[in-house]
């Protein structure tokens, strides 16, 4: 947790104990006067304290936290000063809150100068310039030169102005008006939510300092103190203005606070006086006349208040939206309704256009622009549509944009992005990485000109963007609107499945009516029991059948039941297609066919399953490029382990000629030649075993496939290492789950098991762990289509950058071995249409996981 994090909960708790405490000990003294305005400093002290832990070391809080000390100091004495029981004593809190009004106003220029951030930053001799004159006031202040004196009367007490009073107070007003001078140029400069944030300082500002003015100022120089008391309770409205402006981001507009607050208290005084008349006729009328207990009439009061409260509530919100704020209620009325509208639109470019131009004439912006993420997901593109205003935009997935929305899938104001940039940095350590980021996000968002990002999220993916530009008017978006923008966002990203899938549907039957057409791919069509409706003449090509023949037959009658097209219909019509899956078919005319088959689940406008449509194209073409791209590889492959042989066998052969060299010369001795014939019968085993691994490699045939169960092999391969593993300490560990049985190559899977087996145990000599996993991998339906095990060792590990070249031909990382046992082993796997994954860390181990299919045809 980060510490202002903490100091921000910690500070509820502490605020709420000092309450708690405060008012038991105010009631037990008999204290009573002092509850409400112990409550007023307490929020004031409370909202500097929480605005100070959000960024304490952010110079923006910390003045803030200066300016309630003194806001705090100044009413504290003010309350003092009322309560004081002689002029002695309500002197002294004069003085007091004097001296706290002194530092009041430089501390005020100082926080207006830094609000929401400083333009201009200037030297600390120059944020300490009006801070001289206030202490030659606070000196005037205790030397009674302000206030000479407090004289008490039969109904209150009053101050005796001083010779300096005049200009103590002009000094003050000086400062205020200073401040204000600062927020209005800001105002007139800044856009957005800033200028937001000044409205909200400045409205508090000004409406604390006009009362203060008249109740503390203005009237105690014309003679009349009696209002002195009031003037620090008018300070809670500064301060909550400008904690609110300072903490949040989305500000709400000062119009719909107000509109609330008159909403809710007309509807609490309506309450209260319907509770009030239920009362009155409870005791006049049922008590008093017939007897009956009031409690009952009071109880049902209030079970009614509670069912009428907030649909009161909402009806003097909707009179008040459509009396004083008909602009703002009609464009929010008529963005409700577009959420309504978007979940029944399926057409994308109906959608599209009915979103955009919405928004264009009802928040009147001076852009807009839908962006949908591209199939091949690797841009953001703007749909084509023809509305006013509309901005074609393309944002590359790699954009800071996608990434930031990817992550925070909340709606993006630029502005915002702007003051959280500013807060980061204020904390700094690693809130640096952060604002890093959210400035490339401002960057791009300012390159674009666009300052407001909605996401369209789907199942916690980002599938498009809403992105609008300013309002014409120049306002900002307020929460309501931006909350308005997220149910509208929620609605589109369910308008976009709707869309995309009729989409796809459209889409496939005019692929499916093109099929017919232009005669490219064969296409048939059976009923719910599988019987052939449909067969075309490239379907004739391809299967070798006649359409006469086929045609209302089922699927077994003509291909048998293990037959690839009728497991593919017998599939589909239980729900499980097939989209570009690659096999073959027998035809007696040409053979094995090689084919792409796709299949489509038929349903009619209820829902109801009409039958299959199977969609074959002919791979008989592709595959043979394939062959030659397959043969010029191997070719190339060839030459690369020619080289590698020829550099494997260079080695050993240098050896054995030094010491052939050598022989005339030292063949007497008897050291040289038990020397020559070590040398010779390794070197000659090495060359060996590198033309055996090559022979082997050579060799490799098209795998025999066969049903086996993966952990008997596993079980068998790990016998014959058992001995091996003991003698090198190493620990075998087997982790098995329940698998299905599996279509593989018994002895080609075996000799891969077995090179796994074997590099683990060699990758542990002085001993360790090996644990090998069999567990399910991919599931459809619950049925399990492949499954995956895995090979892990607490060895030595592999370099990352030694990791690539693992199945590299003569690529080994161990004395002595060819770099061939990987090369195989991923030819087999490859054979088997699996994968292998690496993952390693040096001295923590090395893990293989092979993914392997449960059947090499339909399922």
């Amino acid at each position: 947790m980060q510490i202002n994090h903490l100091l921000s909960r910690s500070l509820y708790v502490l605020v709420t104990a000092i309450l708690l405490v405060g008012t038991l000990v105010f009631i037990y003294n008999g204290d009573y006067n002092f509850i409400l305005p112990f409550y007023i400093l307490s929020t004031i002290l409370f909202l500097g304290l929480f605005v100070l832990s959000r960024a304490p070391q952010n110079p923006l809080s910390l003045t803030f936290f200066a300016l309630t000390v003194c806001i705090v100091t100044w009413s504290f004495a003010i309350f003092k000063y009322w309560i004081s029981p002689d002029s002695g004593q309500a002197l002294f809190w004069a003085i007091i809150a004097n001296i706290g009004v002194a530092f009041l106003g430089p501390v005020f220029i100082l926080f207006t100068e830094m609000f929401p951030r400083e333009e201009a930053p200037s030297s600390i001799w120059m944020k300490s310039v009006w801070f001289w004159p206030a202490l030659l006031l606070v000196i005037a202040v205790c030397f009674r030169l302000v206030i000479k004196d407090v004289v008490f009367t039969a109904q209150d007490h009053s101050v005796v102005p001083g010779p300096l009073f005049v200009v103590y107070n002009l000094f003050f007003i000086f400062c205020a008006g200073r401040g204000f001078l600062y927020l209005l140029k800001k105002y007139r400069v800044l856009t957005g939510i800033v200028k937001m944030q000044i409205k909200y300082v400045f409205l508090g500002t000004f409406l604390s300092t006009f009362f203060a003015l008249i109740t503390n100022a203005l009237l105690p120089f014309l003679g009349n103190s009696s209002l002195i008391q009031i003037g620090p309770y008018f300070t809670v409205i500064l301060v909550a203005f400008t904690s609110y402006a300072i903490v949040r981001h989305r500000l709400m507009s000062i119009e719909v606070v107000v509109q609330r607050s008159a909403v809710y208290a007309a509807a609490t005084v309506m309450i209260l006086a319907f509770y009030a008349l239920a009362v009155i006729i409870s005791e006049t009328i049922f008590r008093r006349i017939m007897g009956y207990s009031s409690v009952v009439i009071t109880a049902l009061a209030a079970i009614v208040i509670a069912i009428v409260y907030q649909p009161l509530v909402h009806a003097f919100q909707e009179l008040t939206d459509r009396l004083f704020f008909r602009g703002r209620y009609d464009y929010q009325k008529t963005l409700r309704e577009i959420s309504h509208e978007i979940a029944s639109v399926i057409k994308l470019e109906e959608l599209t256009r009915l979103i955009t131009a919405s928004f264009v004439e009802t928040m009147k912006l001076s852009e807009i622009s839908f962006l949908l993420s591209e199939r091949e997901g690797e841009h953001f593109r703007s749909v084509a549509v023809n509305v006013p205003r509309y901005k074609l935009i393309e944002i590359d997935v790699a954009s800071p944009i996608i990434f930031w929305l990817s992550y925070s899938k909340e709606i993006s104001v630029r502005d915002e992005i702007e003051e959280e940039i500013g807060r980061l940095k204020s904390i700094g350590g690693e809130a640096g990485d952060r604002s890093k980021l959210l400035e490339q996000v401002r960057d791009e968002m300012e390159r674009l000109n666009i300052p407001v990002w909605v996401p369209i999220v789907a199942q916690e993916k980002l599938i498009g963007i809403i992105a609008l530009g300013e309002k014409l008017s120049g306002d900002i978006f307020t929460t309501e609107d931006l909350g308005l923008l997220n149910t509208l966002a929620n609605q589109t990203a369910v308008a976009l499945d709707n869309a995309r899938l009729y989409n796809e549907v459209l889409s496939m039957k005019n692929y499916s009516e093109e099929i017919l057409q232009s005669m490219t791919n064969g296409v048939l069509t059976t009923d719910n029991r599988g019987k052939i409706i449909t067969f075309n003449f490239m379907a004739e090509y391809i299967t070798g059948r006649k359409t006469a023949v086929v045609i209302n037959k089922s699927c077994e009658e003509i291909w048998g039941a293990r037959g690839t097209i009728t497991q593919a219909v017998e599939n589909t019509l239980k729900d499980r297609a097939y989209i570009n899956f690659e096999t073959s078919i027998a035809s007696p005319e040409r053979g094995l066919v090689p084919v792409s088959l796709s299949s489509t689940l038929l349903r009619d406008g209820q829902g109801k399953k009409l039958g299959a449509l199977i969609s074959l194209h002919d791979q008989s073409e592709i595959k043979e490029l394939e062959d030659k791209v397959r043969r010029a590889d191997k070719l190339s492959a060839l030459a690369t382990m020619a080289a590698g042989m020829a550099h494997e066998i260079k080695n050993p052969l240098s050896s054995m000629k030094v010491f052939a060299q050598l022989l005339p010369k030292k063949y007497d001795d008897p050291e040289y030649r038990q020397k020559l014939e070590e040398v010779l019968r390794r070197e000659i085993d090495r060359i060996d075993r590198i033309v055996e691994s090559l022979l082997g490699f050579t060799r490799a045939t098209v795998p025999t496939f066969e049903i086996a169960r993966i952990t008997e092999l596993l079980d068998k391969t790990i016998q014959d290492f058992e001995d091996q593993a003991e003698r090198a300490g190493v620990k075998i560990i087997k982790l098995y789950s329940d698998l299905p049985e599996i279509e593989v190559d018994r002895n080609q899977i075996s000799q891969a098991f077995s090179n796994f087996v074997l590099n683990a145990i060699q990758a542990m000599p002085e001993g360790g762990e090996l644990s090998i996993s069999a567990s399910p991998g991919k599931k459809v339906e619950d049925i399990i289509q492949n499954v995956k095990i895995k090979f892990s060792d607490t060895g030595h590990g592999i370099a990352e950058d030694m990791q690539k070249k693992l199945f590299d031909p003569f690529f080994t990382t161990k004395y002595g071995g060819t770099g061939l046992g990987l090369t195989i082993t991923h030819s087999i796997i490859d054979g088997h249409r699996g994968y292998i994954d690496v993952e390693s860390k040096l001295g923590k181990g090395t893990a293989f996981t092979v993914t392997l299919p449960v059947r090499q045809g339909l399922v």
